[in-house]
């Protein structure tokens, strides 16, 4: 069974730049989502594997999105991205939803893929 991957930002463009990064692994079905509420009904359809998720964002954001897919799928796991938090900012987010990573959207070319892949060992 392929490992799905929810990629959760209001950027379209931000959407499909991760897309592409992770469409290099085999294995990994990617989908998306434009924001927290859409993210929680796919997660709740789908039960993705890892959730790469934005914690700014119209309509629900992240933090909230995290915590309702932590209630209908316990198991998924979660990146959150962003570029308005600092990686400070960000140290408690893993404590508070099991593990989570934290990768800010200026190094997710060289810290998104490894992020995933060490949840998924978890």
């Amino acid at each position: 069974m392929p490992t799905t991957i929810l990629v959760v930002d209001d950027q379209a463009y931000v959407r499909r730049s991760i897309r592409s990064m992770l469409a290099t692994k085999t294995g990994w079905q990617v989908c998306e989502a434009e924001n927290g509420k859409v993210a929680v009904d796919v997660a709740q359809a789908k039960e993705p594997d890892v959730v790469v998720l934005d914690l700014v964002m119209p309509v629900m954001g992240g933090l909230a999105a995290a915590y309702e897919i932590g209630k209908i799928a316990p198991q998924t796991k979660i990146v959150f991205i962003s570029s308005h938090y600092t990686p400070g900012q960000a140290s408690g987010l893993d404590r508070l939803f099991g593990g989570a990573r934290f990768v800010p959207k200026s190094e997710m070319g060289k810290e998104l893929i490894p992020a995933i892949k060490k949840l998924l060992q978890v």
